[in-house]
């Protein structure tokens, strides 16, 4: 059997309104990233020699009465843990954000950190939704405590919009640094656990003879889901076709919005470590997925390389693949640069 996407969406991915395609493909999912876009994995950061000096942010503009009002949605959670790569994600939904009004509202969102981790706000846009994402340099060190402090109340998105829902609070905690790094001509996943090489895990990737690719560069583990059922319908393809499929899979961690999964494939037993045969997904044995999904946290990083056709995964609005960007290219989108932390 070849193996796809869940039916279902994890409570958190449903939360976000995020649409679903098709594992691998998905045209809706589809957002290339752009041409210099760099899928070098950033290590953990250094101290920095050079002392960083913050832009003054404009005050915001706000709006009383506002004719309507948009709730940015905020992730990650409230004192969840997560790994090196989550990046913190504001969402306004279906709303554009001049980009005059952008240095206000970054104004507006303080981010502190213990130690010590600059960063930077980058702002996107990508079928109708504004996204503005927060991430160091390089991956958050492992232990580094995170506060928010979004003071967005009434302040201004667009004529006759402000945001919704209220000053909001979220602190989260980054976990042990967790760097997967999937060689598909290889066949095999690497996992570095704080440095240290924990295993070297035997996979089978995306058919990239059937254009199946799993997509290439830096995602991060989007949830843990456990148990999903995979079904071929939900790309378009019937159960009873040569490529169709049906079942539950075990120990399955969604990477993208569209369907790639790291997970439990006992039925591909016989390709791990020696060819790509799924519709995108990284499967492994049982033994293998259940260790993994053991000591994986939301957040952790999964970087693909050794495609012979790749697929360069969508930087936004299908998961995160904000790490393809390069620190300049970060900041190029930002509208007030590097923040102290």
């Amino acid at each position: 059997m070849r193996l796809s996407r869940s039916v279902g969406l994890s409570a958190a991915l449903a939360l976000a309104g995020l649409a679903v395609t098709g594992c691998g493909g998905g045209a809706e999912a589809e957002e290339r990233p752009a041409a210099k876009s760099s899928s070098a994995a950033p290590s953990s950061p250094a101290p920095s020699a050079t002392p960083v000096t913050e832009k003054p942010a404009p005050p915001a503009r706000t709006l009383t009465n506002a004719a309507k009002v948009v709730r940015p949605e905020i992730a990650p959670a409230n004192g969840e843990k997560v790994g090196v790569g989550q990046p913190i994600a504001l969402v306004f939904k279906q709303q554009k954000v001049p980009k005059e009004l952008r240095a206000g509202i970054e104004g507006r969102l303080k981010v502190s950190t213990s130690p010590n981790v600059p960063g930077a706000w980058h702002w996107n846009e990508t079928k109708g939704d504004t996204r503005v994402h927060f991430r160091p340099e390089k991956y958050w060190p492992a232990g580094t405590k995170v506060t928010l402090d979004a003071r967005l109340a009434g302040v201004q998105l667009a004529d006759g919009t402000a945001a919704g829902g209220g000053d909001r609070t979220v602190s989260f905690t980054v976990g042990d640094s967790m760097i997967n790094t999937v060689d598909l001509k290889a066949h095999r996943m690497t996992v570095v656990r704080n440095g240290k090489t924990l295993r070297s895990i035997p996979i089978s990737g995306g058919d990239e003879s059937k254009n199946f690719q799993t997509r290439d560069g830096v995602k991060t583990i989007l949830a843990k889901e456990g148990r999903v059922v995979m079904d071929s319908l939900s790309i378009g393809i019937p159960r009873n076709h040569p490529d169709g499929f049906y079942g539950s899979y075990d120990f399955s961690m969604r990477e993208t919005i569209s369907g790639e999964y790291v997970h439990a494939a006992p039925d591909n037993a016989e390709s791990f470590g020696k060819e790509n045969v799924s519709h995108g997904c990284i499967g492994m044995s049982t033994d293998d997925a259940k260790w993994l999904y053991g000591l994986s946290l939301k957040g952790d990083v999964v970087q693909v390389t050794g495609s012979s056709k790749p697929k360069p995964m969508d930087n936004f609005g299908n998961g995160y693949g904000d790490w393809n960007l390069s620190w300049q290219e970060w900041l190029d989108g930002s509208a007030l640069g590097v923040r102290t932390g």
